[in-house]
């Protein structure tokens, strides 16, 4: 399992999708077995900090980092 903090304002969000590479069929085992957690740690002023631990074979990315991972065509 991964961990990642970050912070999000109203509005803002996160995106979960498979890792290029990573096998389904490990990543559904995983799943099954751990889950998803994700934490709200600390909330001020109109935002909240996350953990969020996931399967290494998931992505998580802020959603200003998306088009960066997008696959090209």
């Amino acid at each position: 399992m991964g961990r990642l903090m970050l912070t999000r304002r109203a509005g803002e969000q996160v995106r979960l999708t498979v890792k290029p590479g990573a096998s389904v069929n490990a990543l559904i085992d995983q799943l099954e077995d751990e889950g998803i957690w994700i934490t709200v740690v600390e909330t001020e002023a109109g935002r909240a900090r996350l953990a969020i631990e996931a399967p290494d074979g998931l992505l998580i990315l802020r959603d200003e980092l998306v088009e960066h991972y997008e696959p090209s065509d």
